[in-house]
């Protein structure tokens, strides 16, 4: 008897065991199933299952590249960062220096490490610059260095001091609305009564990932899971459905500046929504915008878009891993613009417009709000972009 009771709760312990189990690896499951961003939302990995080929060009994408977390030491390996010492004056230096354990910025005044810090997440897809950010408890915050992908060089990142080395610029949650998918913050009250923000490490999503453009998409997902045959997409947001400006405005919602306000965060702007009514929204009323995140001001600004349909992806393939060089774009202008006389030109110089439509009608042209701080100088690198007024200039 006393046998068979041991072997009942034996086997008793045995289910227990085997229910908790069960239950965490649901619960396990359940939780890896979704997103932080809430139930509407599906696992960031559930595109790959039926848009591989999208989702493989996209990796290597810009935007997918806008922001990325450094979870390991070599995580900055292909960026091409070199070892630096970036020289405020003789006394106060930044090293920039690789460590087993990642890549840190060092302040050194007078030969002496006062402060030092370790990257955990870098902005910029590696075309123009990098940015670079520490964590500072649970506040994400601005290294003083960033590094000029063309020039390989490292400066003073814009709007520092120039004499000093700063490290107490924190990163806001309206910088990662245009950097990121998605950051879960909470405003605090600092020692001073001033209010500072702190975030939740695990709730942050870098880069601009698929639904932050296409929006929700876990009742999208569920159906097509459960309908495999089915080639119709349900429960998506059809961008080609869309009117031109809503279409602009998904856009928009990045490219018109920091000084886009909304009473609730644009993390959950999606397509169809429009952003002319939102809080301090600036429409183009003929002042000449700044190039640096003013594209749809603009365009807008110019008589390309005003006499014909066109938006933003008449030029921009936006899942495609290549960006198209010139020639490319210029066929696109050539679409309409067939019968277009250059009589200025000689006929050397109309062959290769026939290539350049863009150097032209849409040149680069130098940021009024960002300059790098050369090393050791007073010097101002001047950061330049394409300006998306298309025109005669």
């Amino acid at each position: 008897m006393l046998t068979g009771q041991l072997n009942r709760k034996q086997l008793i312990a045995i289910l227990f065991l085997g229910v908790s189990l069960l239950i965490a690896i649901v619960q396990c499951t359940e939780q890896e199933s979704g997103d932080v961003r809430g139930k509407k939302y599906a696992n960031r990995t559930s595109c790959v299952q039926c848009h591989n080929d999208i989702a493989q060009n996209y990796l290597h994408n810009a935007h997918f590249n806008t922001s990325k977390e450094l979870h390991t030491p070599s995580a900055t390996d292909s960026m091409g960062l070199e070892e630096n010492v970036y020289v405020f004056n003789e006394k106060t230096k930044v090293g920039v220096e690789k460590r087993a354990d990642g890549l840190y910025q060092v302040a050194y005044v007078n030969g002496e490490n006062v402060k030092e810090e370790r990257t955990a997440m870098v902005f910029g897809a590696g075309k123009s610059a990098y940015t670079f950010a520490f964590w500072y408890g649970n506040k994400l915050m601005q290294m003083p260095l960033n590094y000029l992908v063309p020039e390989h060089e490292w400066v003073n990142s814009p709007g520092f001091p120039t004499e000093q080395i700063y490290f107490g610029r924190a990163i806001i949650t309206r910088c990662l609305e245009c950097h990121s998918s998605f950051v879960q913050s909470k405003i605090i009250a600092s020692a001073n009564f001033q209010q500072e923000e702190e975030f939740l490490k695990n709730s942050l999503i870098a880069g601009i990932d698929c639904q932050r453009c296409h929006g929700p998409a876990a009742e999208h997902v569920q159906f097509h899971q459960e309908h495999p045959n089915e080639k119709e997409a349900k429960y998506m947001v059809k961008y080609q459905e869309l009117s031109r400006s809503q279409k602009v405005d998904m856009c928009g919602v990045c490219h018109s500046g920091t000084n886009l306000k909304m009473l609730n965060s644009t993390f959950f702007f999606k397509p169809g929504d429009t952003i002319n009514n939102l809080p301090e929204y600036t429409s183009y009323t003929g002042e000449d915008p700044d190039v640096h995140g003013k594209q749809k001001q603009l365009l807008m600004a110019s008589k390309c878009y005003k006499l014909s349909n066109m938006d933003c992806g008449s030029c921009h393939q936006t899942h495609t891993n290549l960006s198209p060089d010139l020639a490319v774009y210029s066929q696109t202008c050539l679409q309409c613009h067939q019968k277009i006389k250059h009589p200025s030109l000689d006929e050397k110089a109309l062959h290769l417009a026939k290539d350049n439509c863009i150097d032209c009608h849409m040149p680069v042209k130098v940021s009024k709000s960002i300059g790098f701080q050369r090393s050791a100088s007073k010097e101002k690198i001047p950061y330049k972009q394409r300006t998306h007024r298309i025109a005669v200039y």
